[in-house]
């Protein structure tokens, strides 16, 4: 059984058994990069619906961002070089957002955390297995309302078909994935559905 401090895709792992499966009497699902157990979720947050939506969310978004067709936008859009090459970086309410061909980075401000989706690594906050904490709520906010405001400002400028035509594909799952509807509920689930920072109305 593989370790729930190592940052794997569960569903490709050499048992093959399959995502969701029960054991032994608890539940334990798995996402790629991510291991969450409900027995651990002593607030009642819905870890798991949060990482099963934000996984294929930044797997899209990255293969998306990272491509030479995209930088453009990006460009446009307010990122700019950073000092490693190929990679472009954002501030972003309280967080510093960067991407390049290797991951899709979210620092905070002061440095303290760092969420990262690595296509070889899976989804990790401070290089370890996601977890909804109040520091990973806050930067799993903070990238889906990039995003969101991203795919709003796409919209406004090229029109829905096109905004859809650039093909957010999710490896993580092979679906073809509506960044901007994803992070609609994805924002659900972040500010109304408990987790760190409770409930909003």
């Amino acid at each position: 059984m593989p370790r729930e401090d190592s940052p794997i895709s569960a569903c490709e792992t050499r048992s093959h058994t399959p995502c969701g499966d029960a054991s032994v009497g608890r539940e334990t699902r798995h996402t790629q990069g991510v291991s969450t157990d409900s027995h651990h979720d002593p607030e009642g947050s819905p870890v798991a619906e949060i990482t099963e939506r934000l996984v294929p969310l930044l797997d899209s978004t990255h293969q998306v961002w990272a491509s030479p067709q995209e930088r453009r936008r990006l460009r446009a859009f307010g990122f700019r070089p950073a000092v490693e090459a190929n990679v472009l970086k954002r501030e972003w309410h309280g967080t510093q957002v960067r991407v390049g061909p290797d991951a899709l980075r979210v620092v905070s401000e002061d440095g303290t955390g760092e969420l990262a989706w690595r296509p070889e690594l899976g989804l990790t906050l401070d290089d370890r297995p996601f977890t909804a904490s109040r520091e990973g709520i806050a930067l799993a906010e903070a990238i889906n309302g990039l995003i969101q405001s991203y795919e709003r400002w796409i919209e406004a400028r090229e029109g829905r078909e096109e905004r859809l035509k650039r093909g957010h594909w999710s490896a993580a799952d092979r679906r073809q994935v509506n960044a901007l509807a994803e992070t609609r509920r994805l924002n659900r689930l972040l500010t109304g559905g408990g987790g760190a920072k409770g409930r909003r109305r």
